[in-house]
């Protein structure tokens, strides 16, 4: 009997097992796990530094805005050695702003531009400083650090301008800027063009204070101590402490000068300090001239003023010194660019009228000289003028120069004077006259102490006295009532015949008239000479003398023929027809 087997059933078999679910989980999880790890750990960087001063690798943090938001992982050599690369891990919160414009730096205790910053690194020791990139730039891991601080931030607000100047002045990059002594601004950086003449400065006014900046703004050198000695005194400027210190520069506006508000960028040149800025500016004329002078220049230097009467209206350019094979002798050329906007002219008959040339000044007397500037430093300018006196010169032509004529300077022509008068003294016998004049000394010496000039002062004595006795007596003459009478009848006399002469003007002309007149002044002539004599009779006369009592007699006796005077006075008053016809019955 065959038995029959059972016939199998076949299932499908289920293609998921329940134990699967447990890897499944734990892959989940590690997954889950993985990227909130990756999400928390945030992003790896990459700073290239040119040292490692102060960074520790676990230990320096990174900070904005003193918020710790990354730490230093590592710090290794870049392949040339030349750097340090420091790798460092970001919070991912500043994920977004890890691109091109994003910037690091190291921040350490340092003092710049006046200001003290990073005060607490000095307990807990240096940290990387970090300026978010804005925008939508692309993102990046590998960054070059800052050598310093930048001078200015993303969040910062105003404007940025350029400055052009021939020198770069006492001044670094942080330097402040000032508006009448009050902070407004920075300096970015410069840097030297490519011609290596001038160097640019980027600078940025805070607002709102760049409103402040306009077209015809002057920019200067702030620097140290802008002093200035002129005829008001002593001044000396400076803008603050910081600057006199660590430099800065400084801008102002002219009064009515102002002109439209400037754009961010607008270029301006950098004066040299505040009188430089604030002094009118007048175009260089483009023709150069050339001075000569033959005494010494000492004290004269390119850029020294050179004036009109004291007024400056130009500067030297160059200072040479040439040595003329011809006449084997030293000149000094220097070289002067005049502003010709500084000289006004008036007086035109008409607008056409052209101004005087340069030969047209000169031949009215126009002249350069070396004048000293300052007798404190010793600088030297040069100044002109017009000197009616000076010798006759034209302009000459040397290359592109004209070249003006001279003077000689103040000091050379004492020096001149001197040599001359020096030079005619050496010609001068000294020796011979010195003899002769010690020779006359002793000779006078021997007249005075001998006995001919004593007794001469012996009788000069005795004769004095004489003379004072014989004054005497002609006073106590004169005094007397005698002569006081006969100068009264002679002054009556006079006035009668002074008023006789009126009358008796036609008279006097005629021939007759001039016999009798002729006549008077010879008598009066005689009468001059014996009161002359009587004067000289009566030196020493005495009232008991007997001349004296003869003088009196024949004063009395004048005084006889002075009275008759009178009456013919009186007589011709009355009939001046007496002098032709006789005296009237």
């Amino acid at each position: 009997m065959t038995d029959s087997l059972p016939e199998a059933i076949v299932s499908p078999r289920s293609r998921f097992s329940a134990v699967w679910i447990i890897p499944l989980l734990a892959l989940a999880l590690g997954g889950g796990l993985t990227f909130k790890y990756l999400q928390e750990k945030g992003t790896t960087v990459y700073i290239e530094f040119a040292s490692a001063d102060g960074l520790k690798a676990g230990k320096t943090k990174i900070k904005y805005k003193d918020v710790e938001i990354g730490v230093v992982d590592d710090i290794a050599f870049s392949r040339d050695l030349s750097n340090v690369i420091v790798t460092a891990t970001i919070n991912p919160s500043m994920r977004g702003h890890l691109n091109a414009k994003t910037r690091f730096w190291v921040v350490r205790a340092r003092v710049a531009a006046g200001e003290v910053s990073g005060l607490g690194t000095l307990l807990s020791g240096a940290y990387i400083g970090i300026e978010p990139g804005e925008g939508k730039s692309k993102k990046q891991k590998n960054f070059v650090g800052l050598d310093k601080p930048p001078v200015l931030l993303t969040e910062d607000h105003g404007s940025l301008y350029t400055l052009t100047s021939k020198t770069l002045h006492s001044f670094e990059a942080g330097a402040p800027i000032y508006y009448r002594r009050l902070k407004v601004g920075e300096v970015i950086s410069y840097k030297l063009d490519k011609q290596g003449t001038k160097f640019t400065v980027e600078i940025f006014v805070r607002a709102p204070y760049d409103q402040l900046v306009f077209e015809n703004t002057r920019f200067w050198n702030a620097s140290g101590i802008d002093v200035k000695l002129s005829a008001d005194g002593f001044e000396m400027q400076s803008e603050s402490m910081i600057a006199l210190l660590l430099g800065g520069l400084a801008f102002d506006n002219l009064e009515n000068e102002k002109g439209p508000q400037a754009q961010a960028g607008t270029r301006f040149e950098l004066h040299k300090n505040r009188q430089a800025a604030i002094s009118d500016e007048y175009v260089q004329s483009e023709q150069l001239y050339r001075l000569y002078f033959d005494g010494s220049a000492r004290g004269l230097n390119v850029g020294a003023p050179v004036t009109l009467r004291g007024i400056t209206f130009g500067r030297v350019t160059g200072v040479k010194l040439e040595y003329d094979m011809r006449d084997k002798s030293f000149k000094i050329p220097v070289t002067i660019e005049f502003e010709p906007d500084r000289l006004e002219i008036i007086g035109k008959k008409s607008p056409d009228e052209a101004p005087p040339t340069a030969s047209d000044l000169v031949s009215h007397g126009l002249r350069a000289q070396l004048r000293s500037g300052s007798l404190l430093t010793g600088q030297m300018l040069i100044d002109f003028d017009v000197y009616p006196d000076a010798e006759p010169a034209e302009i000459k032509y040397e290359d592109e120069y004209i070249v003006l004529p001279t003077v000689a300077t103040s000091i050379d022509s004492i020096k001149n004077s001197v040599s001359d008068l020096m030079e005619k003294i050496s010609k001068m016998p000294l020796d011979e006259i010195g003899i002769n004049l010690n020779n006359i000394l002793k000779g006078a010496d021997a007249l005075v102490h001998s006995s001919d000039v004593k007794d001469i002062m012996t009788n000069v004595n005795q004769a004095s006295a004489q003379l004072s006795s014989s004054a005497e007596g002609l006073n106590t003459l004169v005094n007397s009532a005698d002569v006081k009478t006969i100068l009264s009848n002679f002054s009556e006399a006079s006035v009668q015949i002074n008023s006789s002469a009126e009358g008796i003007d036609n008279l006097v002309h005629s021939n007759d008239v001039k016999a009798i007149l002729s006549n008077i002044n010879q008598a009066s002539e005689q009468l001059k000479q014996t009161l002359v004599q009587t004067n000289e009779v009566t030196a020493g006369l005495t009232e008991d003398s007997e001349a004296y009592q003869e003088v009196l007699r024949t004063l009395r006796e004048l005084s006889g023929a002075a009275r008759s005077l009178r009456q013919m006075a009186e007589v011709l008053e009355r009939h001046p027809e007496a002098l032709l016809k006789g005296k009237p019955r």
